[in-house]
């Protein structure tokens, strides 16, 4: 464990840990994903708190599976003036797309199968050979050195498939997945751009809705092409290779973290619908119960803010044991350490996250969380062997990052597009809604 080293010097103050009574007995359970808005104590959904302001000592939070906790929040992409020694990505001109060497690379494929045959009898997301496999002719990998599956071709990404967007591979435009914050030294890694010296890969956007939770759309580059710019990375100390000039690192917080510039509120990392929204002043800055930049998936830390009571710095202040689909508690901390304190085994960072935005690569947006009554995703492991209806214990066995611990089987949250691979079918999940839609998934 790299333990983070603390920005602002931390005040103790007189706060006491008090234990909250649970209360509101709701059914029988194995996992807190058996429970709607409540959690899994001893076989049976309960219920801590509903208003943390009335339920919880002073200091906690009520999260979101009815829990007081400490600080805590809910369960469950030369750019000129870039990073340190700048970041080569050349104009987007004529189709191409940025290179790894100062120059342009040409339009490139992602490894792909035969496009123009069909239609086959497979529908789309289904592994495939060729294109005479599928209904829509098209049998491609959905991201580079991934597994072919059908797709379609697509003029815009609202024209495509959850969890995927519009991107052009050899002047064809089809449905890929979201390879944002891929690893990369070079373009030819990525299905649209690499960002490399701070080696990961993304795409261009309008707005920060197009990009992940914890990714903002700035302009970069003699171009000014709009691209998702990672916000979710430690910085200071003179290490800022993760963050983009003109604004880099944000020292301003009880950990200093990479963001970015802003015309408005509207460019910076969007969190699920009904947690507090990042705001601008010129420069993305985070949402008051945010404290840290730990990306979604490592391993979580914790540190005391300013009142002494004990926080998470991850960077959409989620966490949950990602096994046991759990929520750990939080570790003792000397409020007077001048780094962070590892949080206990299994205990890992966990983003929120909009459909529209979807996750970094390597996660899949799933409604499982709630917050207020609502249901919201959060990005869960995905790209694992599993297929939908195969056997799964955790979310990363499965490839679209669903493992529904009801029938311990693979799935996917199928609630924007109604689309499941063959053999299965988008059925409705349990209420609430969520994004206004009722939530499905493929069983």
């Amino acid at each position: 464990m790299t333990f983070r080293s603390l920005f602002v010097s931390l005040v103790v103050s007189g706060f006491v840990a008090v234990s909250a009574s649970s209360c509101a007995s709701e059914g029988e359970c194995r996992y807190n994903s058996d429970c709607l808005g409540s959690y899994c104590s001893d076989g049976t959904c309960k219920k801590d708190c509903v208003d943390a302001t009335i339920d919880c000592p002073r200091g906690y939070v009520c999260n979101g599976v009815a829990q007081c906790e400490p600080g805590s929040g809910i369960s469950s992409e030369t750019v000129d003036g870039g990073g340190e020694g700048g970041t080569t990505i050349p104009p987007n001109d004529s189709g191409t797309k940025p290179g790894d060497d100062g120059g342009t690379t040409g339009p490139k494929d992602s490894g792909g199968g035969d496009s123009t045959t069909g239609p086959g009898a497979k529908v789309l997301l289904d592994k495939c050979t060729s294109g005479s496999d599928c209904a829509s002719g098209v049998c491609e990998t959905l991201y580079v050195g991934g597994p072919k599956r059908c797709t379609k071709t697509c003029a815009s990404t609202s024209d495509c498939m959850q969890g995927t967007r519009c991107v052009d591979f050899n002047g064809q435009s089809r449905c890929a997945i979201s390879d944002v914050g891929r690893t990369c030294t070079a373009a030819n890694q990525c299905n649209s751009f690499c960002l490399i010296n701070q080696k990961y890969c993304t795409v261009s956007c309008q707005t920060g809705a197009d990009c992940p939770n914890g990714y903002g759309c700035q302009a970069v580059g003699a171009s000014a092409q709009r691209v998702c710019v990672k916000a979710e990375a430690p910085c200071g100390d003179g290490v800022n290779a993760e963050c983009i000039a003109p604004v880099a690192c944000d020292e301003t917080g009880l950990v200093s973290s990479c963001t970015l510039a802003c015309n408005s509120a509207a460019d910076c990392p969007q969190r699920a619908q009904g947690l507090a929204p990042w705001t601008c002043d010129g420069v993305c800055r985070r949402p008051g119960d945010v404290y840290g930049p730990l990306a979604g998936g490592e391993p979580a830390e914790y540190a005391c803010n300013g009142v002494g009571a004990v926080v998470n710095i991850c960077n959409d202040a989620q966490h949950m044991n990602l096994t046991s689909f759990t929520i750990p508690n939080a570790p003792a901390v000397n409020c007077n350490a001048q780094t962070t304190t590892s949080g206990a085994g299994g205990d890992t960072c966990v983003d929120s996250c909009r459909y529209q935005g979807g996750c970094a690569f390597g996660f899949a947006c799933t409604a499982l969380g709630s917050i207020g009554g609502n249901r919201i995703g959060l990005c869960l492991p995905s790209n694992g062997k599993g297929e939908i209806g195969d056997g799964c214990g955790v979310d990363s066995d499965c490839f679209f990052g669903h493992c529904n611990r009801n029938t311990g089987k693979c799935s996917r949250d199928c609630t924007v597009d109604g689309l499941c691979t063959t053999g299965s079918t988008c059925s409705a999940g349990a209420s609430p809604n969520v994004e206004g839609k009722p939530f499905r998934r493929c069983e």
